[in-house]
């Protein structure tokens, strides 16, 4: 779930709640909602699909001319109510399009953390966080050596930079050797096809940064006349004496002025600026004032287009604008969400900016994007970007205030996503990646106020039903233009599972589609849903007052912050000069350790005294996780805190009203966690090479795994290692190198038990969690030697399964693209040491 308060993408926890499902029948929903793809209206006009040049033909002998891959955010193959259908359920026709015409595989897995962004990057990259940076998302923490804490968002776009106040850090992707991680749209490009992102994170600009504004935007809360020194503002926050400030945005209308002082506010507040001398222009309530801007030079206009060109000047525009107007989110609909990355001398970026990556593994010069619907509308519709793109359900794609353009991600509808999916395919755009939004939550407009929807309620029925009429339209959509399984590569899957929180509908017998559940009466004076908020900071000022003392408050010596989630990241820092994150094993970190693993909570659904920890993770498990950037250890957590499923852990306050705990109705759907249903995600491939398996749970699979067997099946290759394995189990023979197909079997062997070896939910990673809660909570001040001999044996076990993890990884990666094969000797006896690490990891386990 990505929620956008104000244009960009996320503020720090904005962006960390989601939803997963659990089972029922098919049988349930298809008589209630079964609804052909042929059957669905086509929506939209369907234009002949225009050749990219060069000319982009993949797979076995040029068979897959198109590739479409859609990734979800928390839609479920499984209910979450034994009565309701699932979320798949609720969308037969794409369900039916992938058991019925390719392999939908049920038994495949996220990440850790698992999140929106960690999820679709492993899943675009085919490697773990760890390889590409974001192992906590959808923001993460970085600490300073004073011992502050800045929360950067996981969203930006590939090659963007860690941004503090406006000076290069790192990068905001980042490999172990701290370089930018290879772009997952260059091997297609390399191969002439050109390449669309629809929403599809770090692939697209992701934020409209152009400046950096200090005081305002805020607006004039009454008219001011020529002739006026005091000019009553919305806020003075920011502002400074002798400061120089703008009074409008618009060329024409706008003036300068110095303030001059900056009176205290009175009751009620009336915050004012005074200013040195009289203004010579009147200006109409609402009007933008704002105070010094200077350049971002991280902000993606600045980086993409330069300082003060066309598109740089709009950006500051909208950032000098008034939060909540069309201008301020002008900029964002105009350039944020969509690109498409270009092969050599295609004609679709012929009037598109450099497409620079500058630390690409072979180069990569000469290749230009398009970025933005005020850049990409036009080559779609054949019309002014003034036109927009028509969606699905045939409304047009339009920001909140009805500009033309980028929804918001929020807004990425299935209607919408699809929409520019099939626009894309049309004007000549053979590859495209699409995010869709989920579906239970309540969106609205982008940037409404969002609360979210319990399983079966009218209102999440509805949603799924227009998603299921837009995979309807789509599929007609693209078959009238001749594209289908016989000539293109769909994938589909999600991002990650999540976890429903709440109590009961007051119809408990509800099925949601002939009869809605009711979850919004009140029960016992509660919301019926809603996630469990704890502050953990009064959590532990209550239960462990001695060691708030040592972190909490403007006298103590230390602090602390959490990411905030239900699988909160926790960083122990001391605070001011030559402070800087405590060590593992600092005595002070360990009580910390000791004592939060404890933490209770009176479960405000059940009345039950809940213990807030499930699991807990060290550094040396956090490593075996692939939960450790190397190359950046300042956004390393100090330990990872696996919480009940039910509570949504921070220390960034709770909403009005709540104590250390309450119930928020916002959000119900959490994930991040360790719970199989947040854990266990699918994964659908239908197209040439792809064998027609329907669904299937037969094989254990993760994110990694997706862009390894998309490449297998189009005859491409990276230029780095994947840590995933090509999903061999549905690709046909002649797909697959000779080397592959030859030992097919002894493979498919070899990459099963790879996964359980390095899988953050393979069974080691499982395993060695539970050994390192047992070390976590063990010892005391006086002795912590249990924890120093658990610390020791899972860096010992985290030497040796990367060490064997790369064997394995080579001689896969060989195989798959290289046509090199391994003998069965080796192949067996890597087999067997992955077997062996695994079981003796587990047999010490708990």
């Amino acid at each position: 779930m990505r929620l956008l308060p104000t244009p960009g993408r996320s503020t720090p926890y904005d962006a960390l709640r989601h939803l997963l499902i659990r089972r029922i029948g098919a049988a349930l929903v298809a008589a209630a909602l079964a609804i052909s793809p042929s059957a669905a209206p086509l929506v939209g006009s369907v234009a002949t699909v225009r050749a990219a040049a060069p000319v982009c033909s993949l797979g076995t002998n040029g068979a897959v001319k198109h590739v479409i891959y859609v990734q979800f955010d928390n839609t479920h193959l499984l209910p979450d109510r034994p009565n309701v259908p699932s979320d798949l359920e609720q969308m037969p026709n794409l369900l039916n399009f992938m058991r019925n015409n390719g392999t939908l595989l049920s038994n495949d897995h996220t990440i850790l953390i698992s999140h929106t962004a960690g999820g679709i990057l492993s899943s675009l990259t085919g490697v773990y966080p760890d390889r590409h940076g974001q192992t906590v998302s959808n923001s993460y923490v970085r600490t300073s050596n004073t011992g502050g804490f800045s929360f950067p968002s996981s969203f930006g776009y590939w090659t963007d930079p860690v941004s503090a106040s406006g000076t290069p850090t790192v990068p905001n992707m980042i490999t172990p050797t701290g370089a930018v991680p290879p772009a997952p749209w260059v091997p297609y490009t390399r191969a002439g096809c050109d390449w669309g992102g629809v929403a599809t994170a770090n692939t697209v600009l992701e934020n409209n940064g152009a400046v950096f504004v200090t005081g305002g935007p805020t607006p004039l809360r009454t008219a001011a006349a020529i002739g006026d020194t005091t000019l009553f503002v919305g806020s003075t926050s920011g502002f400074s004496v002798n400061q120089t400030i703008t009074i409008d945005n618009h060329q024409g209308t706008s003036e300068t002025a110095t303030i001059a002082s900056i009176p205290p506010t009175v009751n009620p507040p009336n915050p004012r600026l005074v200013v040195t001398t009289p203004l010579t222009l009147g200006h109409a309530a609402g009007t933008t004032v704002f105070g010094t801007v200077s350049t971002n030079p991280n902000g993606d206009l600045t980086t993409i287009y330069g300082a003060n060109t066309p598109e740089w000047n709009e950006g500051k525009f909208s950032q000098t604008s008034v939060a909540g107007t069309k201008d301020r989110a002008l900029a964002q609909t105009d350039f944020v969400g969509f690109s498409i990355h270009c092969a050599q001398d295609s004609a679709t970026c012929a009037s598109g900016q450099s497409d620079v990556l500058p630390q690409e593994p072979g180069g990569y010069s000469g290749f230009k994007a398009l970025h933005g619907a005020k850049n990409i509308d036009p080559l779609l519709t054949g019309q002014p970007a003034s036109v927009p793109v028509t969606g699905l359900d045939g409304k047009p794609v339009v920001d909140p205030f009805l500009q033309p353009g980028f929804p918001g991600f929020d807004g990425m509808s299935a209607a919408a996503s699809l929409a520019y999916a099939a626009e894309m395919q049309e004007s000549g755009v053979p590859i495209t990646f699409a995010y869709i939004s989920d579906a239970h939550d309540n969106h609205g407009n982008a940037g409404d106020t969002h609360v979210a929807y319990g399983p079966g309620s009218a209102g999440y029925v509805a949603q799924l039903k227009a998603y299921n009429d837009a995979f309807g339209a789509f599929f007609s959509r693209l078959a009238a233009d001749g594209i289908d399984k016989s000539n293109s590569l769909f994938v589909f899957t999600v991002d990650e599972g999540d976890h429903f929180v709440g109590s009961e509908p007051s119809n408990p017998s509800c099925d949601g589609v002939t009869v809605a559940c009711d979850w919004d009466s009140l029960q016992d004076g509660h919301p019926r849903v809603g996630e469990l908020n704890g502050n953990i900071d009064t959590l532990i000022q209550n239960q462990y007052p001695a060691l708030a003392a040592q972190f909490l408050g403007t006298t103590a010596p230390n602090a602390f912050t959490v990411h905030g989630d239900d699988a909160p990241t926790f960083y122990l820092a001391k605070k001011g000069a030559g402070g800087g994150q405590l060590a593992q094993n600092d005595p002070l970190n360990r009580e910390f350790e000791r004592s939060v693993a404890n933490l209770t909570a009176s479960n405000l659904y059940t009345g039950a005294t809940d213990k807030l920890m499930v699991a807990m993770a060290d550094q040396a498990e956090m490593k075996l996780l692939h939960m450790w950037v190397a190359a950046d250890p300042n956004r390393n957590a100090s330990f990872t805190y696996f919480a009940d499923p039910n509570y949504f852990l921070t220390d960034f306050g709770l909403p009005p009203g709540c104590g250390q705990l309450c119930i928020n109705p916002l959000f119900a759907w959490n994930h991040g966690d360790i719970q199989p249903e947040i854990a266990t995600t699918w994964l659908g491939f239908v197209g040439p090479g792809i064998r027609p398996l329907g669904q299937t749970g037969d094989v254990w699979t993760d994110h990694t795994d997706v862009r390894p067997t998309m490449l297998v099946d189009l005859g491409l290759a990276d230029d780095y290692a994947l840590d995933g394995r090509a999903i061999t189990e549905i690709l046909y023979g002649n797909v697959v190198s000779h080397a592959l197909n030859v030992g097919r079997g002894l493979y498919q062997q070899l990459g099963a038990a790879y996964k359980q070896l390095t899988a953050p939910f393979g069974r080691l990673g499982m395993a060695s969690l539970r050994i390192s809660t047992a070390g976590v909570v063990s010892g005391s001040a006086s002795d912590d030697s249990a924890y120093l001999a658990t610390d020791s044996q899972l860096n010992g076990w985290l030497s040796r399964r990367d060490a064997l993890a790369g064997q394995i990884s080579a001689v896969l990666n060989a195989a798959q693209f290289e046509n090199q094969g391994a003998t069965s000797a080796r192949i067996r006896d890597l087999t067997a040491q992955a077997k062996a690490l695994v079981a003796e990891v587990e047999a010490a386990a708990p």
